[in-house]
């Protein structure tokens, strides 16, 4: 039994945001109901080709698992009257429809405990509100792209979806939060969660440090002009690494072995080496000395010296690598979920591990309307109802 066991939860989003969002729910245990227009959740179509095996994009799986599918004609009074009925017996309706307008609809309900989490780009109110958003539209007013590429070169997009999956992750914070308020008061209520809030969070650290410096130098100030980090050349390889806990004995033994001795009264190398280590106020002046050092070794044995240095060092590793990883496999960080119709795809596990309520992957990404008979009848429309729905192209 997952910690939101018996919780349910009704779902009116398309894309990654909300699905993510709702997705991690059910990974706690959430029934979750994905209610989706006729033709579908337009994610279903993202990409250039379905996954093998169906005819779903791979997209759509990867924020899908744990939910039940009901088809709805959500531009007609009737299907509005459908959604606001399974909302109606649910503890958690997610939505993405804009700023008041799951209220317009009317499917908030009238009572008081419902939990309402709103995802929107731009927010709730203020001269952005009624502005649509995407990922990348979202990255650039938020100035995250201003901290990637080379300096003097045009800004870069950061490759993962940062605004729809970390707004997805506040959203289930929030969430779970208001049901926990709603035990002790018996009330539910509304949460708004916007992915410009999210990335301006994100930036907070950074923000933070050039609010009035003393200097402008190390990580948090220079991020807008250093050149790109793709780490430090070895033999064969890459590496990044930190010296955040080496002792002034193990900096000389380290600096010895990679034959920078020379180095150990250069002012740049200062504090044990940590002011030209990665994020160090002389990184980017010390990066061809570090290589020099670390071109004799290869890959294996520079993190050996490091780590025994007491700092942290990691090869760089490509997708290939890191699935295969042992790591991976000992925290089973990946699953294999069995999808509609039989076949099977490689999913993320949940990240989260509790002792006693566990969370889990109950079943794959649904196919679309493939619940919706089994919905409604445990929302009480009769077999007959149901049959007339579909019939008027209300439900699929």
């Amino acid at each position: 039994m997952g910690a939101l066991d018996g919780f349910r939860v009704v779902e009116v989003c398309q894309g990654l945001c909300g699905p993510t969002a709702t997705m991690r729910l059910g990974d706690a245990g959430a029934d979750v109901v994905k209610v989706e227009p006729l033709a579908g959740d337009a994610a279903r179509r993202y990409g250039v080709a379905p996954a093998p095996g169906g005819d779903d994009a791979p997209a759509f799986l990867a924020a899908n698992r744990n939910k039940a599918s009901v088809a709805v004609a959500l531009d007609r009074p009737e299907g509005l009257e459908v959604v606001s009925r399974l909302v109606s017996g649910a503890d958690v309706l997610v939505e993405d429809l804009g700023p008041g307008e799951a209220e317009r609809l009317g499917l908030t309900g009238t009572g008081d405990d419902l939990v309402h989490c709103s995802i929107s780009s731009f927010g709730d109110h203020g001269p952005w509100a009624s502005l649509p958003g995407s990922e990348l539209v979202v990255q650039a007013a938020a100035e995250q792209t201003l901290s990637l590429g080379r300096p003097g070169q045009p800004p870069v997009r950061i490759g993962a979806e940062i605004a729809a999956v970390n707004t997805a992750i506040f959203a289930s914070q929030a969430v779970t939060a208001a049901l926990f308020a709603r035990l002790r008061t018996g009330r539910g209520q509304r949460v708004a969660v916007s992915q410009l809030g999210t990335l301006l969070h994100l930036r907070g650290i950074l923000w933070s440090a050039q609010s009035d410096p003393d200097e402008w130098g190390g990580f948090h100030l220079d991020n807008y002009t250093r050149p790109v980090d793709d780490g430090y050349r070895t033999a064969d390889g890459r590496v990044y690494f930190a010296l955040r806990r080496a002792s002034s004995e193990d900096y000389d033994n380290l600096m010895i072995q990679l034959g920078l001795v020379d180095h150990l009264a250069d002012p740049r190398f200062a504090n044990f080496g940590r002011d030209a280590a990665p994020m160090g106020r002389c990184a980017n002046d010390s990066r061809e000395v570090w290589e020099e050092g670390f071109g004799r070794f290869t890959t294996e044995e520079v993190v050996a010296m490091v780590l025994a240095a007491g700092g942290d060092a990691v090869p760089f590793t490509d997708h290939a690598e890191v699935t295969a990883h042992p790591q991976v496999a000992a925290l089973a960080l990946l699953v294999d979920v069995e999808r509609a119709g039989g076949t099977a795809y490689r999913d993320v596990a949940p990240a989260w591990s509790l002792s006693d309520t566990p969370a889990a992957v109950r079943r794959g990404a649904p196919a679309l309307g493939a619940d919706t008979d089994a919905v409604l009848a445990d929302a009480g429309y009769a077999a007959p109802d149901v049959a007339a729905l579909r019939a008027a192209g209300v439900v699929g």
